[in-house]
């Protein structure tokens, strides 16, 4: 039929419009889908024209048998499909049944947990408990504290040794200026607290998202977060630091004043450590930063603004409180107390004299005497008090040996696991690691242990967060401890865990074809943390795991499906090396997983037995040099590799490596031969591959190499254009200064200038606007800069392009027009600058052919109301609805739909998608606008659009109430024409049993054999089987014998 040819047309023009970005593309191919037919079953494969594929399925309704899913939906459920609507901002996915819109949306807590996984909030509570009351007020009244609270943009650098208890005074401060500042909405508070076990999900990008994320807690998230999301959650991909600091700052500036307060930098590793710093000393004025550490780190003066140093020691009357308070709590010595209250003295005199000034040795002394039976025995104890920390911990760990064989047992695996763990475990995963046993089946829940007796065994050493349920070690100086004895107390540690992981994931059962319909909760909650197996398999136990390892291996791809987020759980569970690389070949072989693991050993041997086997569509080498496995390459290089293979998302080995950001991998590249300038993969070339992941020192070391600073090709279309994507100011000076093409076309967003506008990169913006930029280069996704800024809400932008001259209406792009993208997208204010510099108000083109119609169908009143006090054709025909009444109607804009009639809006419109308001809205079941319609005069029996009349629309949808209105109002019963052909046909197709009653009880001929048009409007006669059956026609029909779409469309 014509009409679905059209929508075929439209598909491939998408297809093949270069300037269209994966995401974006698949987006608007979805919005076309939804706007041509609501109820579908279609699979339809695009293909990128840089080679990456996309599957996208929309479904009719799901159920047993009976009814069908859908006009073009195949078998379905009973009943009525599912309405599927992607709005064009792709935050709002919304489901429709019976017109009436059950909005689900992106939820705000799935947002945050996007952009900000860190949750700083249990952990400060955590803290908070556990403090003493009345300790810490010394720090409150201290004069170099409140200089700083009362200043604006110093910072407090609070020195302290190992366990003097600077964590702890750090949420006393966080407490005191969240309850002093409460109410005052101008002045915002966030907290860092930085942990050594966690430093790989510890980024700098995700700890600067963690300060948005509590900054934002009452405020809306905003419109720069919003379209950082748009941007990368199609793609999968994460936000880059430079981005997430863009979003940062902007909250920033909604508060007069913020304080920032970052504990334990001293744990944080060096190389991340100056990259955070190197943020939080560039924050803004209106930012006081407190930093806590140990005294070996030391900040640079020149970085940060009025910097004060403190040193944190702790008071004498503190520890004694908290001393007292331990005392209190210990049922031993709180006995031995009552039976001689001399003791208490006894008691907190040596500890204070032990403690010296360190809250943690006073804990573990504390916790060492409450174990003891008699007072005797405290007293003994108390002649031989820890002369150290280390010391400390030794008498802990004599505790532990001198325990029963079980309790030591118990212990012993608890370190081991607690000390080597890759992130901190939870209670729950911890438990079921101590009760899985070696070679057993299944999970023997009788051999869980409580969480309580583990702590017990375990000394003092290892404590739990109530808050998060996180089991952790006592204290950063514990992990310290404890690596040094390892090899001595631990000598098989790796091995006790990597057996004990793949004993788990060798349980029966696991993992099998069934596995369809798994919930993540039908699994032992260690199964999360199971993506470290080959981790700690890595290095010297390598060779004595081997067996257990390739077995694993041989059967691992399952696992990556299911929980790396590709099969059935929404949440990847598993996101960490190797799992989380994202082009993964569809049945990856045990030499590609072990290179892509870093899995040396498991690789030579594997090289060794047979001749290299490359895979050819995702060659090991590149996802070897993606991880920076400069072992793993040199292996695969000696025996034949290819230093320029092709293939996958990045192309080849030095785009990889550049992308991943691994300088020694792409000098050793380079030496052996890579060539510096392959083209291919997503980012056309290893510079812009380095350029848009924002790694300036190995963009410097491609450019002095020689790189081809204006390559083309790839997602940006040049280096320039890829940086100035990511916000990467430094390295956009850098291609400038080395001579980059300023206005190089090409890329998603069509020009460098382009891409800063739709970003917001002002600063970018404004270096290629004064080196020259053309505000008028046209091409990319919005056809010009202006209609980017004006589509993503920029208003100091659009402003800036209109002065330097752009075409306040320069034709094309997606959006058809600057007025219309923003009109759109609802960004009023840039609405009315563009009218008041001039915009016409009546350019025609774009999915909506003009800015009145997308409005009024994305239900922006006050746009509307604008377009129309400035003259905006209420009638004007073209796009997709045909009128922008036809717009309001399908959009179920009531208002909207008032305001149009009353400006003059021809209620018969007919042309568009539906064919006339009426349709629109008996299609989608907007009953109140349906019913005004009617009143205003609307035709029963206009003919046109996708269902021929409004009661075959009806009919089709289970209109039952808009049917019968219908039929009293005189709709012609047999009117022929339609995707259906007739009402009773539409009715019988779609299973609406009701409806097929209440048509033929009116008189439908039940003999009609007309089952739709070429044209949608005038029926064709011919039999079910000639014609498909009549209905559940899909898409892939129109191409099934053909081997492309374009061919499909010829036949």
């Amino acid at each position: 039929m014509l009409l679905q040819s059209l929508f075929l047309n439209l598909v491939v023009a998408s297809i093949h419009s270069s300037c269209y970005p994966p995401n974006l593309l698949q987006h608007n191919v979805l919005l076309v889908l939804s706007l041509i037919q609501d109820t579908l079953l279609l699979t339809i494969t695009m293909t990128h024209p840089h080679g990456d594929s996309y599957i996208v399925n929309l479904k009719g309704g799901e159920g047993g048998a009976g009814g069908s899913g859908g006009k073009w939906g195949g078998n379905g459920g009973v009943g009525e499909a599912p309405k599927l609507y992607l709005d064009a901002d792709i935050m709002h996915i919304v489901i429709q049944r019976s017109g009436r819109e059950e909005g689900i949306d992106i939820t705000r807590r799935a947002f945050l947990d996007w952009l900000s996984p860190l949750n700083f909030f249990l952990r400060q509570a955590d803290i908070s408990r556990v403090r003493t009351k009345g300790t810490g007020e010394w720090l409150l009244k201290h004069p170099l504290f409140l200089q700083w609270e009362s200043s604006s943009e110093s910072t407090l650098w609070c020195n302290g040794i190992s366990g003097a208890g600077k964590t702890v005074l750090v949420s006393m401060v966080v407490d005191h200026l969240s309850a002093a500042y409460r109410n005052n909405r101008d002045i915002g508070v966030a907290c860092i607290y930085l942990n050594h076990k966690e430093a790989d999900t510890q980024t700098p990008s995700r700890l600067l998202a963690g300060l948005w994320r509590q900054l934002i807690l009452d405020r809306d998230i905003g419109s720069i977060a919003e379209n950082l999301y748009k941007q990368h959650q199609e793609k999968g991909t994460a936000p880059s630091l430079e981005e997430v600091f863009n979003v940062l700052g902007s909250s920033l500036k909604e508060f007069s004043q913020v304080f920032i307060i970052v504990d334990a930098m001293d744990e944080y590793p060096e190389f991340q450590r100056e990259i955070l710093l190197k943020h939080l000393a560039v924050m803004g004025s209106n930012v006081n930063l407190m930093i806590t550490s140990r005294p070996n780190i030391s900040p640079e003066s020149s970085s940060f603004p009025n910097l004060e140093t403190l040193d944190i020691q702790a008071a004498p009357g503190d520890i004694q409180a908290y001393i007292n308070a331990q005392i209190e709590s210990s049922p031993h010595l709180s006995r031995h107390i009552r039976r001689k209250p001399e003791l208490q003295e006894e008691i907190l005199t040596k500890v204070m004299d032990t403690a010296d000034g360190m809250f943690l040795l006073a804990k573990l002394y504390i916790q060492f005497l409450s174990t003891k039976n008699t007072i005797g025995h405290v007293r003994e104890a108390l002649k031989e008090p820890p002369k150290n920390l280390y010391d400390s911990y030794h008498i802990a760990m004599q505790q532990i040996e001198a325990q029963n064989e079980d309790n030591r047992e118990t212990a012993h695996s608890t370190l081991i696991w607690v000390v080597n763990a890759k992130r901190p475990l939870t209670v729950s995963e911890l438990t079921v690691a101590l009760a899985i046993k070696p070679g057993a089946q299944s999970l023997n829940e009788d051999y869980l242990p409580d969480i309580e007796t583990v702590l017990a065994v375990c000394a003092g050493l290892v404590i739990v967060d109530k808050e998060s349920s996180v089991v952790r070690l006592v204290h950063y100086t514990t992990q310290e401890y404890l690596d040094s004895i390892q090899a001595q107390l631990f000598p098989d540690a790796q091995t006790e865990i990597t057996d004990t992981l793949f004993t788990l994931l060798n349980f029966d059962g696991y993992p099998d074809s069934s596995w369809t319909s798994l919930r993540i909760e039908d699994l032992p909650s260690l199964v999360g943390y199971s993506q470290y197996c080959l981790a700690h398999a890595v290095g010297e136990f390598e060779v004595q795991l081997r067996k257990v390892l390739l077995e694993f291996l041989g059967g691992a791809f399952p696992w990556k499906k299911t929980l790396a987020g590709e099969k059935n759980f929404r949440e990847r569970k598993w996101n960490s090396m190797p799992w989380n690389y994202e082009d993964w070949p569809s049945q990856p072989s045990v030499l590609w997983i072990s290179a892509a693991a870093n899995l040396v050993d498991t690789v030579k041997f594997l090289l060794d037995q047979a001749p290299l086997q490359v895979d050819s569509e995702h060659p090991e080498i590149i996802v070897a040099s993606y991880y920076g496995h400069a072992e793993i390459v040199s292996l695969l290089l000696e025996k034949g590799a290819d230093v320029n293979a092709t293939g996958g998302v990045y192309g080849g080995p030095l785009q990889a490596a550049a992308a991943g950001g691994h300088t020694e991998m792409v000098g050793i590249l380079l030496e052996k031969g890579a060539d510096i300038n392959a083209a291919g993969g997503r980012n056309g070339s290893p510079l812009q591959a380095a350029a848009n992941r924002g790694h300036t020192e190995i963009v410097g070391i491609l450019l002095e190499k020689g790189a081809d600073i204006n390559a083309a090709g790839g997602e940006d279309g040049s280096p320039l254009q890829a940086a100035t994507d990511g916000g990467y100011t430094e390295i956009v000076g850098i291609l400038l200064e080395k001579g980059a093409d300023i206005n190089a076309a090409g890329g998603i967003d069509g020009s460098p200038l382009q891409a800063a506008a739709a970003r917001g990169h002002t600063e970018i913006f404004g270096i290629l606007l004064e080196k020259g930029a053309d505000v008028n280069g046209a091409g990319g996704f919005y056809g010009s800069p202006l209609q980017a800024a004006a589509a993503e809400g920029r208003t100091e932008i659009v402003g800036i392009l209109i002065e330097k001259g752009a075409n306040i209406n320069a034709a094309g792009g997606f959006y058809g027009s600057p007025l219309q993208a923003a009109a759109n997208l609802g960004h009023t204010e840039v609405v009315g600058i563009l009218l008041e510099r001039g915009a016409d108000i009546n350019a025609a083109g774009g999915l909506y052919g003009t800015s009145l119609q997308a409005a009024a169908n994305r239900g922006h009143t006050e746009i509307v109301g604008i377009l129309l006090e400035k003259g905006a054709d209420v009638n004007a025909a073209g796009g997709f609805y045909g009128s922008p009444l036809q717009a309001a109607a399908a959009g179920g804009r009531t208002e909207i739909v008032g305001i149009l009639i009353e400006k003059g809006a021809d209620v018969n419109a007919a042309g568009g998608l539906y064919g006339s308001p009426l349709q629109a809205a008996a299609n989608l079941g907007h009953t109140e606008i349906f019913g005004i319609l009617l009143e205003k005069g609307a035709d029963v029996n206009a003919a046109g659009g996708i269902d021929g009349s409004p009661l075959q629309a009806a009919a089709a949808e289970a209109r039952t109430e808009m049917v019968g209105i219908l039929l009293e109002k005189g709709a012609n019963i047999n009117a022929a024409g339609g995707f259906y052909g007739s009402p009773l046909q539409a009715a019988a197709a779609e299973g609406r049993t009701e409806i097929v009653g209440i048509l033929i009880e009116k008189g439908a001929d039940i003999n009609a054999t007309e089952i739709g048009s070429e044209d949608g409007e005038n029926g064709s006669s011919g039999s079910d089987e000639d014609n498909n059956n009549g209905s559940s026609r899909s898409a892939n029909d129109q191409s099934s014998n053909s081997g492309s779409l374009e061919e499909g469309l010829e036949s």
